[in-house]
């Protein structure tokens, strides 16, 4: 199973929707530039680095993007 993606992780793909691929949040590119919605930069709420590998469930400031479904 993937990890959840933050709902304020971004990057410049996300505003431009030729250049998006199924897993543009979920696996680190090389050359991409990550920053957080709610800081406009690449350290997040909890002076923390931004990334998809850096902003999970783990830190205070992730925000699902998605909410789970109940069983």
């Amino acid at each position: 199973m993937t990890q959840p993606i933050c709902k304020n992780l971004r990057t410049k793909k996300s505003y431009i929707p030729a250049y998006q691929d199924q897993d543009y949040l979920t696996r680190e590119h090389p050359h991409a530039q990550y920053f957080c919605l709610k800081t406009l930069h690449v350290i997040g709420k909890d002076d923390d680095i931004v990334s998809p590998g850096a902003c999970g469930e783990g830190r205070g400031c992730f925000t699902p993007l998605l909410m789970p479904v109940p069983a």
